[in-house]
């Protein structure tokens, strides 16, 4: 799987928290180098609730769980973002993510992202402005139904 194959991921999610990161093809190629690929497999836990690793994830292909205290609260699909919260914050994840199917998600940790900050500011703001756009989202969502922990 190459880059191209997630930014087709991205763009074919229609949802209302879907990243929205307007990058240029070759700012793409910029940001490639500091993502991690991961294969998923079914049942194996991306991320644990209660766990602090500043890793985010863009699924490229699969489906991932979403609980919280063991309850069902959203599905991932392709395109979309996990792991966003503890990311920027630092705080301890609010919730277990659990791939449905075999799937592939492309990973960027805290120190990544730290040090294409540096090198590649530009990028650093478009990629920190879609994010804060799904943030945004999902807050207000949780709200409105009373899920905001």
């Amino acid at each position: 799987m190459n880059v191209e194959q997630l930014v087709a991921a991205i763009g074919a999610l229609d949802a209302t928290d879907a990243l929205q990161c307007k990058l240029t093809p070759g700012e793409w190629k910029l940001l490639a180098p500091y993502l991690s690929m991961r294969f998923l497999k079914a049942g194996d836990p991306l991320m644990v609730e209660g766990d602090t690793e500043r890793e985010l994830f863009i699924l490229a292909e699969g489906e991932l769980d979403v609980t919280i205290m063991g309850s069902h609260i959203a599905m991932i699909h392709p395109g979309n973002v996990v792991g966003e919260g503890t990311f920027f914050s630092g705080s301890p994840r609010s919730a277990t993510v659990t791939p449905t199917q075999p799937g592939v998600a492309w990973g960027l940790n805290w120190e990544k992202f730290d040090a294409m900050t540096d090198k590649h500011p530009r990028l650093a703001v478009h990629l920190v402005k879609g994010l804060a756009s799904v943030l945004a989202v999902r807050m207000r969502e949780a709200l409105l139904v009373g899920q905001f922990t």
